[in-house]
């Protein structure tokens, strides 16, 4: 539904497509699940240049993406369509048992297939960065361009990240009473959380994910799988698949921050040899989150490296 003051033959559509009920679990093993998306695409112009699929990182969600992936569509020549994706276990996809780079890939190639995608350009970061490494390299005649955020293909993540089965552990054990508002269990699960994790801007980012309930006096609930992500993080998150005779020779441009560790000069000869025709670009002063904490400056190399 358009809103009355918008002339509807000239807005940017923002359509929300939810597959399944939150919660849902898929229990055939290797089975691609439905994934929630938005679309962000424009009624009155549109163009053949392929679209461009974004994925976030871990514990986010398709919204995270929202400013970014409008200015994407208004900026890149020619306008291209562009979805932002829920990965299984997040957001408003299906939750599973299983999560594995593996399977995040067959749930894109399933995505392909549902919206008719011949060719997309790619945006990942971090987890998300790495599912759609992992799509260039498995199946490259899907991908036009690569762009990869604060993420490598070595063994491993950044130092900062011994802390995550730590942080899965503490909100599942947050508790929080159906007749609370969102508001008072946003700060009781900031209160809870805050024994563990000091920074005030993660523990925000994570209770994003604190939901309540459609119905009345529903409980809370998260939208991340806290189970299947804690239980499989150290294989299906901080692993990235061990290959070899692969590689994308698609351009690619990595873009890290200068003040994070996901991406260091040893992770360079494998970057290179999986992504031949890659660049790496640090952005000054950023850190992991680097197209939140320099949105301006992400979002500049997006649009140059897309509309060469």
């Amino acid at each position: 539904m358009y809103p009355s003051t918008i002339n509807p033959a000239s807005m940017i559509l923002y359509s929300s497509i939810r597959t399944l009920h939150l919660g849902a679990t898929c229990n055939a093993r290797s089975v691609p699940v439905p994934l929630s998306f938005t679309r962000y695409e424009n009624n009155v112009s549109s163009s053949n240049a392929p679209p461009v699929l974004v994925l976030h990182g871990l514990f986010g969600s398709k919204s995270n993406w929202n400013s970014l992936a409008k200015a994407f569509h208004k900026n890149t020549k020619p306008v291209r369509k562009i979805y932002a994706i829920d990965a299984r276990n997040h957001g408003d996809s299906p939750h599973t048992d299983e999560h594995s780079y593996d399977h995040m890939v067959e749930d894109l190639v399933e995505l392909y297939k549902t919206l008719g995608i011949q060719q997309a350009s790619i945006i990942g970061h971090s987890m998300g960065g790495r599912a759609m490494m992992l799509l260039a390299l498995k199946y490259p005649e899907l991908v036009e361009k690569a762009i990869i955020v604060d993420i490598s293909p070595s063994p491993g993540l950044g130092t900062s990240n011994t802390n995550i089965p730590l942080f899965l552990q503490s909100m599942k054990m947050i508790r929080i009473s159906p007749d609370a508002t969102i508001h008072q269990a946003r700060k009781i699960a900031d209160e809870q959380l805050a024994r563990i994790v000091s920074e005030k801007p993660l523990r925000d980012f994570l209770i994003t994910n604190l939901v309540k309930g459609e119905k009345m006096g529903g409980e809370f609930r998260w939208r991340i799988n806290l189970q299947s992500l804690e239980r499989n993080f150290n294989t299906g998150v901080a692993q990235f698949p061990t290959l070899t005779g692969v590689k994308f020779d698609g351009p690619t441009l990595f873009i890290a921050g200068g003040r994070s560790d996901y991406v260091q000069s040893k992770d360079v000869p494998l970057i290179k040899t999986l992504f031949p025709n890659s660049e790496i670009t640090y952005v000054k002063d950023a850190g992991h989150w680097v197209h939140s904490e320099k949105s301006t400056e992400f979002s500049k190399l997006v649009l140059n490296f897309l509309n060469e």
